[in-house]
């Protein structure tokens, strides 16, 4: 089973809630995202995206997986993280 930190699930529902707030998102596309995290934080290989790529200018494609569930934690934790400052930020001027 995926666990993550006390900080990382503050800013998850930080960020969750100021998307059902202010509209952007439902009740359900939350509980969807927190389910493709769980998912997606499971050791293993990158399930959810494998087989896509990305192309760079020069016509080269990389490979967008992330086999390393720890990088990919990593990855969320640091978005959840900037998502949630920037909303405490928007609320301290918005008070």
């Amino acid at each position: 089973m995926a666990t993550v930190t006390r900080k990382f699930k503050a800013n998850f529902l930080t960020f969750a809630a100021h998307r059902v707030a202010t509209g952007q998102w439902s009740d359900d596309d939350v509980a969807e995202l927190q389910a493709s995290i769980r998912a997606d934080l499971y050791p293993g290989p990158d399930l959810q995206r494998a087989g896509l790529v990305f192309v760079l200018a020069s016509g080269v494609e990389i490979p967008a997986s992330i086999d390393d569930h720890e990088e990919r934690y990593r990855l969320w934790d640091e978005f959840f993280e900037a998502e949630a400052e920037a909303i405490n930020q928007i609320q301290e001027k918005e008070a």
